[in-house]
């Protein structure tokens, strides 16, 4: 229930970089799918949202962020 409520939070802030103007939780673009994959994982396996924000930012930059910067 936590990792399911952290998971469905951080896909609602994390913009997609396809379609800008969408969350990753909106977007249906193959990209969105694949990091909304990324990021499930990286939460069943213990990283923290700093973890995984991190990580996003290092691999594709600031383009991620909506609410959180």
């Amino acid at each position: 229930p936590q990792r399911e409520m952290r998971y469905q939070s951080l896909m609602e802030e994390l913009r997609c970089l396809v379609c800008q103007n969408q969350s990753l939780a909106d977007s249906n673009a193959e990209l969105a799918q694949d990091l909304r994959k990324k990021v499930y994982d990286m939460i069943t396996t213990g990283n923290d949202d700093k973890e995984i924000l991190d990580f996003l930012t290092d691999r594709y930059g600031n383009l991620f962020f909506t609410i959180r910067s």
